[in-house]
């Protein structure tokens, strides 16, 4: 992986050298403006492989085989403001958290009989940066338990969460007050739903 990378970073430097020293010797030698031609060409076999190990992989938070709540007329009347506390910081990338995913069940102690939430609903695809989000896609009348779990940034989750229980009213009319300060979005910031 190291010696890829090395010779990508020099292949790319060499690359970057060779166009400024051919748009130099081009302004130096005919005193114009410089002017560009542009030729394409497919890439090889093996500079696609050097392309793709150089580009990040997106974090993406382990998938759940449970079924996704859909809208419909029951949903969108009611929000859970989510916030959780924060991972400990630890400097080596093997434990320090880039991020955050959610699951919800509707049954209990979920995290005690299932340790991975396999078969919870995925709240978000990608992990959260943050400590906080709402979850604007609830059904009326439900009852979910939400578990957290902070990942790595080569997407290893850590332990679930004690689990935060959250009754939806069944009555779609909202009352109470809102909750004070901006909430992201679980889902739709982060390319879930």
């Amino acid at each position: 992986m190291r010696a890829r990378y090395i010779i990508f970073v020099f292949a790319a430097t060499a690359l970057v050298s060779m166009v400024a020293y051919g748009v130099w010797r081009a302004i130096s030698s005919t005193g114009a403006t410089a002017h560009a031609n542009l030729v394409t060409r497919n890439a090889s076999k093996a500079e696609e492989k050097l392309l793709s190990a150089a580009q990040p992989k997106p974090k993406r938070c382990p998938k759940s085989s449970g079924a996704i709540l859909p809208a419909s007329p029951q949903t969108g009347h009611h929000k859970v403001f989510l916030t959780w506390n924060a991972s400990t910081y630890f400097p080596d990338s093997e434990r320090h958290a880039v991020g955050y995913c959610l699951y919800r069940s509707g049954t209990p102690n979920v995290a005690t009989y299932d340790p991975t939430c396999s078969k919870c609903e995925q709240v978000n695809r990608k992990p959260i940066p943050g400590t906080a989000c709402v979850d604007d896609l609830v059904q009326d009348g439900a009852k979910y338990y939400y578990v957290a779990t902070a990942v790595n940034e080569d997407g290893y989750p850590s332990p679930l969460s004690t689990e935060s229980f959250a009754p939806i009213p069944s009555d779609p009319k909202v009352t109470g007050s809102a909750v004070k300060g901006s909430y992201p979005r679980c889902r739709a910031e982060n390319g879930s739903q």
